[in-house]
């Protein structure tokens, strides 16, 4: 028995606490061992657990082994490729209660340590995740997800943690496969493994996972995932306006080498079971001091998965039930085309409602004394499963959707521009229910986004070079009609939302535009695609704000729906165009592609199922062309090109011309006078080199104020021009050891005329000279120095004894 001062002496999480032993905790046993025999067991552990593969690209090998680090973890892996390596864990743990959804959470982690960097905030630690990091946890979230078994939701946590980076390769694509050879041997339940690569364009052939130079040259960057069975699980990147033929090549060259990856995972037989971490039913896990005082024990190795049913004639008796009681209903709202998304929503819960307590009265289980409760959550469930097959059976059976398009039909889509004037570029999307609002904002250049050192070396191409062009995404809760929190950092979704659209359309702005663009995307309403109605307004506001964009983009997203045989292979499909919420949520798929009428710049792909086959991907992508044109043509209806005539507060960049000389007096005393500007005008005037001057001003009338300023400030005291060769009189107003100050005219400022070109003869100090302070004195002028500027003048040039005046510009 243990007693009391012991347990409360003890951590307050105590495992693993041996029970045969009647003492352990008040007499631990100390035992002698050597560091040499610790090594010797571990070793003889890894050899039966550690599997490592290899796989060779032009680029590099890809390397990696199975449970070398982080061993207590119930799976963990290591990655290398060149120079670049990655540990990924995998923890999985069981839950009390079951969840409608899978609980897993991906973390990708890039240490500024692994670049040989400090970070460079105040605390000189690694803080929150940048946007970078979260766009590589959700492209690993969204390639391993759609494998995990349908029924299985256990709480898993997957984290990928840079080790070393070289600064050659960027390292999402080897966190995707990494995590999958450490999924592979965990003991979740995930159909895998996957493997991915990066497809790159190198002129006009294709590479594989191309290093970050080749990528700044390369029209294409795609990240594909392939599963076991060949099928794409994951599609994520951008194309500079690429034809869709190469386009579709490069999937079909990417699948083939990524499924490599696949057949290297699957010839390991990696151990499921993690054999650094014991498992006996003899060990008691205490949860925490109060569950020990109160004599609760609590053993979390012998508890199990909840399932949504252990009986599945009872499921099946409960689909009978919904079949009879609730089908016909159901049929009528999905045929009823007047409904919208809030009014479908409302009927099909007056009808889950009506139906499930319908049930609960004629059905009840004497046997669980909380029957209510437990009944209404499983029913819940397995109603909203025959509502997803009842929407499902439709489309594949009669080709019907539940708002009365055809399968390739759009919704209906009006655009607007120019909403209003006072901004620098406006335009509206709407298509059904989801309408997004577009506003663009020009600023200097000096508000360009300039990303760190780190973030410089560890981001794609795309985004680690400071950009003059930001879309951001931003999606209230009144989209939805739901209540939440307003402001703040964006969140995940946010985030990654904004990155493609900023993808679709970065390819078609202007290398050299020379303000900083802008554009905000606030969702309005929400049904379905924002991210791509994003692209349709952005499109639009961004050629009102008179950007000469190249051509004008859309986006669509793609739906599918699919019905397996057997064998679990697919015998049917329907692809639908534009999908709207309810149906990406009944769906298997949601494929976004954006786009111009002949080219695509950005596509990401997420699939609920194990993935689809490349020719129905080829399928999706050439239907979606069709959409995509409906979409421009609807678009160049409202506004087909650039702005011609500028609005009246559009900002103004400008150059101007100032002399060296004149520099110093534009400036100030400590930058005084440009200060004075921007206070009074509100113009930012800043050097861009010796000569020349950038003046940014938010309309013409500030830029004309701000111009009679600066003219204001260098006529104050303007020079003269001088004539090369030109004799001038000169005042002597200082005597220096170097020579004679002399000034020329009022307005300029005393220069040096020194003893070397006081006189033929040798002068080594200026008061060793006849000269007087006051004094008038003929000089030489010989231009100015093109090093500093000053002026080079001479007095013994003008004696007939004097030397040739060549000496002077020696």
């Amino acid at each position: 028995m243990f007693k009391l001062n012991s347990l409360i002496s003890a951590p307050r999480i105590v495992r693993q606490i041996r029970l045969p032993l009647k003492y352990e905790l008040l007499k631990p046993t100390y035992t002698s061992t050597s560091a040499a025999s610790f090594f010797t067991k571990t070793d003889k552990i890894n050899s039966r657990n550690i599997s490592a593969l290899k796989v060779k690209y032009n680029s590099g090998i890809l390397e990696l082994d199975h449970r070398t680090l982080a061993r207590l973890a119930d799976s963990s892996a290591t990655g290398k490729f060149n120079d670049t390596n990655i540990l990924v864990t995998v923890v999985n743990k069981p839950r009390l209660s079951s969840a409608s959804f899978l609980p897993l959470t991906v973390d990708y982690l890039h240490k500024a340590s692994a670049a040989g960097k400090i970070p460079t905030n105040f605390l000189r630690r690694d803080l929150g995740a940048s946007n970078y990091e979260i766009l590589v946890s959700r492209m690993i979230d969204r390639s391993i997800r759609p494998l995990f078994s349908s029924n299985y939701n256990n709480e898993i946590q997957v984290v990928c943690n840079l080790l070393s980076y070289d600064g050659k390769d960027n390292p999402d694509v080897l966190c995707i496969n990494t995590a999958s050879f450490a999924l592979f041997g965990s003991s979740c339940e995930w159909n895998g493994p996957i493997g991915c690569v990066r497809i790159g364009m190198i002129g006009d052939n294709l590479v594989v996972n191309p290093s970050r130079k080749q990528l700044e040259n390369s029209p294409l960057n795609i990240v594909l995932s392939v599963g076991p069975n060949r099928n794409i699980v994951m599609i994520e990147g951008w194309a500079d306006n690429l034809e869709q033929s190469k386009f579709i090549e490069a999937l079909e060259f990417g699948c083939e080498h990524a499924y490599q990856v696949v057949e290297q995972i699957r010839s390991k037989k990696l151990e499921k079971e993690n054999q650094f971490v014991k498992k006996d039913s003899s060990l008691l896990s205490i949860t925490s001091e109060d569950e020990v005082l109160n004599g609760s024990q609590v053993n979390l190795t012998e508890i199990s998965t909840p399932v949504l049913s252990s009986d599945p004639k009872e499921n099946q008796e409960i689909e009978n039930l919904f079949q009879a009681l609730a089908y016909s209903h159901l049929y009528d709202i999905f045929t009823d085309y007047e409904h919208d998304k809030l009014s479908r929503d409302n009927a099909i819960t007056q009808v889950k409602n009506s139906v499930i307590n319908a049930i609960q009265k004629s059905k009840t289980d004497p046997e669980q004394s909380n029957t209510n409760a437990y009944a209404y959550s499983t029913l819940n469930e397995l109603f909203y499963k025959f509502v997803r097959k009842v929407v499902r059976n439709l489309a594949l059976e009669e080709s019907k959707r539940v708002d009365g398009r055809k399968l390739n039909e759009l919704r209906p889509i009006s655009c607007k521009s120019n909403l209003y004037p006072s901004l620098h570029g406006s335009g509206l999307f709407q298509r059904g229910q989801t309408q997004v609002l577009c506003s663009v904002t020009f600023d200097s250049p000096d508000s360009m986004y300039r990303s760190d050192a780190i973030a410089n070396m560890m981001s794609p191409s795309l985004t680690n070079f400071n950009k003059n062009f930001m879309l951001h995404y931003e999606f209230p809760s009144f989209a939805t009609n739901e209540i939440s929190r307003i402001g703040g950092r964006a969140d995940r979704r946010e985030v990654g939302h904004g990155a493609l659209a900023e993808k679709a359309i970065y390819p078609l702005i202007p290398s050299q535009f020379p303000l900083t663009i802008r554009c905000l995307c606030e969702v309005l309403e929400s049904n379905g695609s924002s991210s791509m109605a994003s692209v349709c307004a952005s499109s639009l506001a961004l050629l009102d704000a008179g950007v000469p964009i190249k051509e004008q983009v859309a986006g669509v997203a793609m739906g599918i729906f699919t019905q397996f045989d057997d064998n679990k292979e697919i015998k049917d499909y329907k692809i639908l165009s534009d999908i709207s919420g309810f149906e990406d949520y009944m769906g298997d798929m949601d494929f976004k592609i954006a786009g111009t009428n002949d080219g695509i710049t950005a596509v990401q792909a997420d699939f609920k199922i194990n993935g689809l086959p490349f020719r129905i991907i080829k399928e999706v992508i050439e239907e979606s062309k069709n959409a995509r044109q409906e979409i421009l043509r609807l678009m160049k209806k409202e506004i087909s090109k650039p702005r011609q005539s500028k609005k009246s507060n559009q900002p103004i960049l400008k150059n101007y011309p100032v002399s060296v000389v004149q520099r110093s007096k534009l400036i100030g005393v400590g930058g005084m006078n440009l200060k004075k500007i921007y206070a009074k005008t509100g113009v930012t005037v800043n050097p861009v080199d010796e000569t020349n001057f950038s003046i940014f001003a938010p309309n013409q009338d500030s830029l004309n104020e701000a111009e009679e300023m600066i003219k204001a400030f260098i006529e104050q005291q303007r020079e003269p021009e001088l004539e090369f060769g030109g004799i001038y009189k000169a005042k002597i107003v200082e005597i220096v050891p170097s020579g004679l100050m002399v000034q020329l005219y009022p307005t300029m400022k005393p220069t040096l005329l020194p003893n070397s070109q006081l006189d033929g003869r040798k002068i080594a100090h200026g008061s060793a000279s006849d000269y007087k302070i006051g004094q008038e004195i003929q000089i030489k002028y010989f231009g100015r120095d093109p090093v500093d500027g000053r002026m080079r003048i001479s007095r013994k040039a003008l004696f007939k004894t004097s030397l040739p005046a060549q000496d002077l510009l020696r």
